[in-house]
């Protein structure tokens, strides 16, 4: 009994990793989504009707991620319309994913205007493991500093940490870190570093029109899923081979050949 529960969950959570081609798994996420927005704990911006959606994606990402859904919305920052995950919860994922023999450490050189540090861990071969070099002349020059209320005059650092262990992210983790920048990262950057895949989509669509976008991806999804269990019943019909008699419908048993 232990055991079958263990793989029903086990399946369950390995199905959310695609709720948007899987629609079983959709309905499931979009149950737990309903469930975690009504929390006032969750973050705002998962909370309510509104934040169903955001739900979903903290929930399949969670999932990929194998982690809480809630780890995920608490370090999960919406920045100028983007997500961007939090800089500290980059160097979490990689310290506690165990996928080095050591946590991030940072070689830092410098002080002043020639700052400079680099993130680096230990692989298991005792091989040294390093990401991109961060300075203080690559944050002038990229604008990070010149930013309005920019940590970088402030506190140094602690950003040039930071910005070396996202940098190191998304060079050696990028299944951790998914492609998705740091916040610091995502409000340092100007508009025209974004890049619109498909202008097309860019449009603002009414309540009704994304109730009826949905309830169109759902049909889809259940006529796949529909598809592909018919198919699967006609092959193990097909593997069945008996014969029967054409008039009345009785199978009959093959027999035995005899040798001679």
């Amino acid at each position: 009994m232990a055991n079958e529960i263990k793989e029903i969950t086990q399946e369950n959570v390995s199905s959310l990793d695609n709720i948007w081609s899987n629609a079983e798994a959709f309905q499931l996420a979009q149950r737990m989504a309903m469930s975690l927005s009504s929390s006032t704990i969750v973050p705002t911006d998962y909370r309510g009707e509104k934040g169903i959606g955001n739900c979903m994606i903290a929930l399949e990402m969670a999932s990929r991620l194998k982690t809480s859904p809630m780890m995920v919305m608490q370090n999960l920052y919406v920045v100028n319309g983007r997500p961007s995950w939090s800089s500290q919860y980059i160097i979490a994922m990689i310290n506690n994913s165990k996928k080095y023999k050591t946590e991030i450490q940072y070689e830092v050189e410098g002080e002043g205007d020639s700052l400079s540090c680099t993130a680096f861990v230990e692989d298991y071969s005792g091989r040294i493991v390093k990401g991109p070099k961060i300075s203080m002349d690559m944050a002038n020059k990229e604008g990070w500093v010149s930013k309005n209320m920019s940590k970088w005059k402030t506190m140094p650092e602690i950003m040039i940490r930071y910005r070396a262990a996202s940098f190191f992210g998304r060079l050696n983790c990028p299944e951790m870190v998914m492609g998705i920048y740091s916040t610091d990262e995502a409000r340092e950057m100007k508009d025209a570093e974004f890049v619109v895949v498909d202008d097309s989509e860019n449009t603002s669509w009414t309540e009704s029109e994304k109730e009826t976008y949905i309830e169109q991806k759902k049909a889809e999804l259940l006529e796949q899923q529909h598809e592909a269990q018919q198919n699967k019943i006609t092959k193990e019909v097909e593997k069945v081979a008996v014969n029967h008699d054409s008039e009345t419908g009785e199978i009959i048993e093959k027999q035995p050949e005899l040798e001679f």
